[in-house]
Parts: C-alpha cells; sequence; structure tokens
C-alpha cells in the first residue's frame, strides 16, 4: 500500500534506507501488543497474519507474500500491533521505519490520498469477513474463503478451472473459514467426490468455481 503510493524514485530511496531482515518458518514476526514502529517489505516467502479470540480460537486473517508490507497499519498510526504474524516459509525483506515513512508522505500529498483510498477497501473486505463469519453455514464459509483466496492466488486454466498458486492444508482452510478443521475436511472432501475441486496435499484446483458461488451465497 505504503510503496505502491510513492512515485519509483521515492519508492527506492525509502527501501534504500530501511535494513534488510530475514526470519525461519514458524518464527514469531510480530505479536498482539507489540511496538508498531515498523513494517516488512517482503521480498521471499509467505507470512501468516491471526488473532486469538478469548474462548481460545485463532481466526487467519490474511496470508501476505512477496511484494507486499507487512505492519502498516500500526506503522501509520503508530499503535501497537493488533494481531500475530508468523513467517508460514522462511522469509526474508526490508524493514522500514515509521519516522522515514512519515517524512516520504509529507512531501506527497497524491500518495496520502492513495493510501486512504486502499484503507477504505480493506475497510470494506473486513466487513466481507464479519459477513462470512456470521454465515451459519460451514459450506458457505467454506465456499466463499476459497474463493477469496483464490481471488488473490488463482490462475485460471483454458478450462475455466482456477488452480490456487499457494498451498493450503485443511487446518488453514478451516481457520480461514471459521470452522473446525473436520467439518473442513468433510466438505473439502464431499466436493472432490462430487467433481467440484481437486484437493492433493494442499493444492487446490477450483473445477467448477461457478458452482462454489452458488454455495458462498446459501
Amino acid at each position: 500500500m505504503i510503496l505502491n503510493a510513492l512515485p519509483p524514485r521515492e519508492r527506492s530511496a525509502l527501501l534504500a534506507r530501511g535494513s534488510r531482515r530475514s526470519y525461519q518458518k514458524g518464527e514469531i514476526i510480530f505479536s498482539r501488543g507489540d511496538e508498531g514502529a515498523w513494517a516488512l517489505f517482503i521480498e521471499e516467502g509467505m507470512v501468516e497474519v491471526s488473532v486469538m479470540s478469548l474462548n481460545g480460537r485463532r481466526s487467519v486473517l490474511n496470508h501476505m507474500e512477496k511484494g507486499e508490507i507487512l505492519g502498516e497499519i500500526a506503522l501509520l498510526d503508530g499503535q501497537a500491533r493488533s494481531a500475530e504474524a508468523v513467517a508460514g516459509s522462511d522469509v526474508s525483506g526490508t524493514v522500514v521505519r515509521r519516522e522515514a515513512v512519515v517524512a516520504a508522505l509529507k512531501k506527497n500529498n497524491q500518495a496520502c490520498f492513495s493510501i486512504i483510498e486502499t484503507l477504505c477497501t480493506r475497510v470494506r473486505n473486513a466487513s466481507e469477513m464479519f459477513e462470512l463469519q456470521s454465515l451459519t453455514s460451514g459450506n458457505a464459509r467454506l465456499a466463499r474463503c476459497l474463493l477469496r483466496i483464490a481471488k488473490k492466488w488463482g490462475r485460471e486454466n483454458e478450462d475455466g478451472s482456477i488452480r490456487i498458486e499457494q498451498n493450503f492444508s485443511q487446518s488453514d482452510l478451516g481457520e480461514l473459514a471459521g470452522i473446525a478443521r473436520e467439518n473442513a475436511n468433510r466438505h473439502m472432501q464431499a466436493w472432490v467426490q462430487e467433481g467440484l475441486i481437486r484437493f492433493d496435499k494442499g493444492d487446490i484446483t477450483l473445477l467448477e468455481p461457478d458452482v462454489l458461488e452458488e454455495y458462498a451465497e446459501l
């Protein structure tokens, strides 16, 4: 969001002022409540962002990958982290500090307006997430979850099927959809038998995305 809003020269200058950082798979990048004076521009790997509810249920909010910036919200408002970020694979990137970002944005009003537009889009996406969690049908929750990750990581084939170019386990899908792993497994296996999806060791292809769209509306 921040880097995309800046002109190429200012973006390069900002990254040049940053510092390199790397994390091993499973390592906590930051926890909820940590200070948010920096953000990580991801250059390699994947990061999982999640929150833990009061009853101990973990909900995955997002998976972030190469080219995205982790921790932008806390960086912009200077407040504590609102979620936990864990390296889903080996991760490397460049850390940029809040003071450097603020200085760059003060020089570019257009970048500020672009960031506002992006934040508004994220608010709408958050509303969609709350709507998803309010659905009583696990079938609909999982269908919406698959369609949402396909929108971000999907590649459409000539036959209209969509292959998700990021592996997700049944536990991942359950956490993203807000349902138990056992329920996610049951629905996934049923859809495999119906020919709606192909699922093999985390590799997912939506064979009939239109049918899943119908399930998502139930």
